[in-house]
């Protein structure tokens, strides 16, 4: 079993195709005082995420929607209620957005910010999987509800062929 990696500070080095945009804030009233002490930072385990709180040693599975931001330190920030401008303290990021946990596991990711905005161009620099990014305004059409519906529907029947193997197939173990 490997160690569990918190996920690493983003270092643009191979992963874009020019240089890093550092996103300000567009809303400096927004960056209010909130607890630093209840902000979570993410953590990853291969397809699995934990969050940290505070200097808590506990992890809590993520299991909801989380408004994030990728400070340019390289931190993940996450909070359920807190604004973007608060959880960066109102400094400019490297990325903000929302992503949605299920039971630890990432289903969809955004550049939903209305305080930053950051450009779908330079969804990279979150350091989330492109594979569940979607912009903004595919989220508020609902493309992230039919693909996932699509592969739950894919996994079902995958798992119905396993459990409901069709009649033997000649040179398969079956008579022939």
């Amino acid at each position: 079993m490997q160690p569990l990696n918190i996920l690493q500070p983003y270092s643009g080095a191979g992963q874009l195709t020019g240089q890093a945009r550092v996103y300000p804030n567009l809303n400096p009233a927004a960056a209010i005082p909130v607890e630093r002490d209840q902000i979570f930072r993410l953590n990853s385990f291969f397809d699995n995420y934990r969050l940290i709180r505070g200097k808590e040693r506990a992890q809590y599975v993520p299991n909801s929607r989380y408004v994030f931001v990728r400070t340019t330190d390289g931190e993940m920030l996450l909070h359920t209620r807190y604004r973007h401008p608060a959880l960066a303290q109102g400094r400019p990021v490297l990325y903000a957005g929302e992503a949605h946990f299920d039971n630890g596991k990432l289903r969809w990711w955004s550049n939903g910010s209305g305080n930053y905005r950051p450009d779908p161009a330079h969804a990279e620099q979150a350091g989330l999987p492109m594979d569940q990014f979607y912009s903004y305004e595919a989220i508020l059409k609902g493309a992230h509800t039919r693909e996932s519906g699509e592969k739950q529907a894919t996994l079902q029947t995958k798992m119905m062929a396993l459990r409901y193997p069709s009649h033997p197939r000649p040179g398969h173990g079956g008579r022939t």
